[in-house]
């Protein structure tokens, strides 16, 4: 990042900068906005720079720390500071990440505990969009691996079904892996999974009827999701249908609203 190379040693990328820069999953429009946030502790003078969105911060809302040599504000302050450009929903699928990482399947560690985003709302007590922000961390959960598993949860708990458990993993009656999958029920063994165009690959398409046939074997009953049913930014394209279809296998095996 060129900026980073001249930026003066007061300032620290901010906002939905420092989110994106830790990982943290956006929606398409925040993602295409290349402008960079920047953020000053109060006394000093924003950044004017072409392609800059200058902030003034108080200090102790900045949270600068260094990640691989550049300056920006902790994770869970800039998840407070994204609340000004964040929809609700939103701003619960970048907590879950937070909480999350990569961790389920064994890559990158979450970056911040709960503890860390409680703390957080504390210092920010009072910034633009507050009261979403500690609607949100009630909403957050430990699990999900993108904003399409955090936004398909969120679509079905407001629908009234219950709160599907997250990358639950499955095993075989003799304690063989099978499967991870995206929501699940497994108190009624039913399972919800997202199918990308990468699983059209012709070894991941086997790979996937071998591996879901197996999970029927074991008595599941797999409600699939393409990018037909969930848009590119996570979003439900028909939530009602959706709903149904999940809904359906639930009843199927006993539960009753």
């Amino acid at each position: 990042m060129a900026y980073a190379e001249r930026m003066p040693a007061r300032q620290v990328f901010s906002h939905v900068t420092a989110a994106m820069l830790w990982g943290v999953p956006m929606p398409p429009t925040v993602e295409r906005d290349l402008r960079l946030h920047v953020a000053v502790p109060a006394g000093s003078t924003r950044s004017l720079a072409s392609g800059v969105v200058g902030h003034v911060v108080r200090p102790e809302r900045l949270g600068a720390v260094s990640l691989g040599g550049i300056r920006l504000a902790a994770p869970a302050d800039a998840w407070c500071q994204s609340a000004s450009r964040l929809e609700p929903d939103d701003l619960v699928a970048a907590a879950d990440y937070l909480l999350t990482g990569g961790e389920p399947a064994g890559r990158d560690p979450a970056r911040c505990t709960r503890a860390e985003l409680e703390a957080a709302l504390r210092r920010h007590r009072g910034c633009r969009g507050a009261a979403r922000l500690r609607a949100a961390l009630d909403e957050a959960r430990y699990g999900p691996l993108s904003r399409r598993e955090s936004l398909l949860r969120l679509q079905l708990v407001r629908a009234g079904l219950p709160e599907p458990e997250l990358n639950v993993v499955v095993t075989d009656t003799g304690g063989i892996f099978l499967a991870m999958l995206d929501l699940a029920y497994p108190a009624y063994r039913v399972g919800i999974e997202y199918q990308g165009d990468l699983h059209r690959d012709p070894r991941r398409y086997r790979a996937d009827v071998r591996r879901l046939e197996r999970l029927a074997d074991e008595g599941w009953l797999i409600v699939q999701a393409t990018a037909d049913d969930v848009a590119a930014d996570g979003r439900l394209r028909d939530s009602g249908r959706f709903v149904d279809r999940v809904q359906r296998r639930l009843r199927s095996r006993g539960w009753t609203p």
